[in-house]
């Protein structure tokens, strides 16, 4: 009969897997803020072109992507420990 295979899994293994775990979101979370503060200048441009404005919207567009951008980092570092 062929031996079974036991898994067994130390705290070291499950303390690199919430490290892993943790690191991925983080890097999803930072991905997103500069999304985040892009996004608003590209509608900006579609705006603009929208309504013939040469670049109002792009402007408003980066000002309120920058204005979240910093808020939401500013929400992520005071959350770490």
């Amino acid at each position: 009969m062929p031996k079974k295979e036991t898994t067994e899994t130390t705290e070291e293994d499950n303390s690199d897997d919430d490290r892993s775990r943790k690191d991925i979101a983080l890097a999803v979370r930072i991905f997103n803020i500069g999304f985040e503060m892009v996004l608003p200048a590209i509608i900006g441009v579609g705006l603009d072109y929208l309504f013939g404005t040469v670049v109002l919207f792009v402007i408003l567009g980066a000002i309120l992507g920058a204005v979240l951008g910093f808020w939401q980092l500013i929400r992520i570092a005071s959350k770490t420990d």
